[in-house]
């Protein structure tokens, strides 16, 4: 009987420093490119050229903005289903919270890749990263870099990537019409405060597709 408390003491004390391994909050920073679209020198003034992703827990908000132009912003809880998106453009400020059935309309309007995991691992912004391979419905691979050194399980679980663990550092995003090449090029451990999540303006509430209307018109004004 001891060695069976012993074992399943020990079994416990592995179970949780494996998981205190994980960095607990933090802040990347990546580049935007627009490996599809002909970028014109108007466009590249006003298109966005980076994301931040801010984590704290299985909490993300992921920031896509240029200058004081526009932002636009998601915030997820994988661990409670849920999604807030936010528009900031001019006097335009929206938001919206994701229904069940507007996750699964979102994840279903992106690429559907048949995804296979490959046995590669780099080192990337100081995390370990693993490759998986895309494969889109026209037969084309591409490679793709996720981490599971962050405490997020699937920090993309309303995506393409919804089957991939962990946080996204190589990665595309189809979305509104637009290709984008989104590469990690900074990592910060920090101390994240809840507060940052919460919304900095006064937002309107919009339904999902209002919100969906408004963005690809933005998108539209860009791409002209």
């Amino acid at each position: 009987m001891r060695i069976i408390k012993a074992f399943f003491l020990f079994t416990s004390i592995l179970f949780f420093s494996c998981n205190t391994d994980q960095i607990q909050s933090g802040e990347i920073e990546y580049v935007i490119t627009y490996p599809d679209a002909e970028v014109s020198d108007f466009m590249s003034k006003i298109i966005p050229e980076k994301l931040v992703l801010t984590f704290k827990g299985d909490k993300i908000k992921s920031t896509i903005a240029r200058g004081k132009i526009f932002s636009t912003e998601i915030v997820s809880n994988q661990n409670q289903n849920k999604i807030e998106m936010r528009l900031d453009f001019g006097a335009k400020l929206i938001y919206t919270d994701l229904k069940e059935d507007e996750i699964d309309k979102m994840i279903a309007s992106q690429p559907d890749y048949e995804i296979e995991k490959t046995s590669n691992k780099d080192s990337i912004i100081g995390l370990l990263a693993k490759e998986y391979l895309i494969i889109s419905e026209n037969g084309d691979s591409k490679s793709i870099w996720f981490t599971q050194d962050l405490t997020p399980k699937k920090a993309y679980w309303y995506s393409s990537y919804t089957k991939i663990k962990g946080v996204p550092l190589i990665y595309d995003i189809e979305r509104y019409g637009l290709k984008m090449h989104i590469e990690a090029v900074k990592f910060t451990p920090r101390e994240v405060l809840d507060s940052e999540f919460d919304q900095i303006h006064t937002y309107s509430k919009v339904n999902f597709d209002e919100y969906e209307a408004e963005v690809q018109g933005l998108f539209d004004i860009l791409l002209k």
